[in-house]
C-alpha cells in the first residue's frame, strides 16, 4: 500500500496533471520534469556564455577530448582510405554546446594536441604528418563545421529547434566531407571527381544518419530562451 503525504503527494499530483494535460495537444512545458530539465539547460548555456576565459578553455578541452575518443570508434571499408568514425557527432555537438567561437576553438585544440603528439587522430595516429595525409582536410573541416553550427545556434533561437537542427547538422557534415575531399585533391593529388568518389560519396548516407542523431541530441541540449548573444 502506497501512502503519499504532504509535498510528496502534491508533487505526484502535479506531475500527473502535467502528464494528462500534456497529451493530446497538451503543453509539454506543464511537465515538472521537463521544466526542470529546460531550466538546467538554460542555466548551463547562460553560465558558459558568461563564464571566464579559463572556464571556456576547460570546456573546449573537454570537447577536444570527446572528439579524440570518437576517433577510436571507427570502421574501415574497402571503398575509401578514410575510416568512418564517431568524431563528427562530437564536432557538431561542440558548436551547440560551446557556441560559435569556442566550439571551433575546441576542434582547433583537438587538432593542435594531435599534431604535437597525442595519438588521438583516426587510427591512433598523431603528428604533423597527419595534416598532410588522407585525413588532413577533414581535420580542417572539423573546425569550420563547428564554427558554422555554433554561429547559427548561438545567434538564432529558431536554429535550436529539431526541424532546423537536422538540416544544419547535415550541412555541417557536408562541410567536413567537402573539406576532406579538397584535402585529397591538394595533398594526395587526386582529381576532384576521384576525391569526391573516395572522400565524399561513401560517407554521405552514414553522415546523414549521424546528423539525425546529433540533431536530436542537440535539440534536447539546447535552450529555446534568450541568454545573451541572440540577434
Amino acid at each position: 500500500m502506497w501512502v503519499w503525504v504532504g509535498e510528496e503527494r502534491a508533487g505526484l499530483e502535479t506531475f500527473i496533471y502535467g502528464f494528462e494535460s500534456g497529451g493530446a495537444g497538451g503543453n509539454m512545458s506543464e511537465y515538472p520534469v521537463v521544466n526542470s530539465w529546460n531550466s538546467m539547460v538554460y542555466n548551463y548555456h547562460s553560465w558558459r556564455y558568461n563564464s571566464s576565459y579559463v572556464q571556456k578553455m576547460i570546456l573546449a578541452a573537454v570537447f577536444a577530448c570527446l572528439t579524440g575518443m570518437g576517433a577510436f570508434m571507427r570502421v574501415y571499408t574497402p571503398f575509401t582510405p578514410v575510416p568512418f568514425t564517431l568524431q563528427t557527432f562530437f564536432v557538431l555537438l561542440s558548436g551547440v554546446m560551446l557556441g560559435r567561437y569556442w566550439g571551433g576553438a575546441s576542434q582547433a585544440l583537438y587538432v593542435l594536441i594531435g599534431v604535437v603528439g597525442v595519438p588521438w587522430f583516426a587510427g591512433g595516429a598523431s603528428g604533423v604528418e597527419v595534416m598532410f595525409g588522407a585525413t588532413g582536410g577533414y581535420l580542417v573541416g572539423f573546425v569550420l563545421a563547428s564554427l558554422l553550427v555554433g554561429e547559427l545556434t548561438e545567434r538564432k533561437i529558431e536554429a535550436r529547434s529539431w526541424k532546423t537542427l537536422f538540416p544544419l547538422m547535415a550541412a555541417g557534415s557536408l562541410v567536413i566531407l567537402f573539406c576532406g575531399s579538397i584535402g585529397l585533391v591538394v595533398i594526395l593529388g587526386l582529381s576532384f571527381s576521384t576525391a569526391l568518389l573516395l572522400g565524399f560519396v561513401p560517407f554521405v548516407a552514414v553522415d546523414l544518419i549521424k546528423s539525425l542523431l546529433v540533431g536530436g541530441t542537440a535539440s534536447f541540449l539546447s535552450t529555446k530562451r534568450h541568454y545573451g548573444p541572440e540577434a
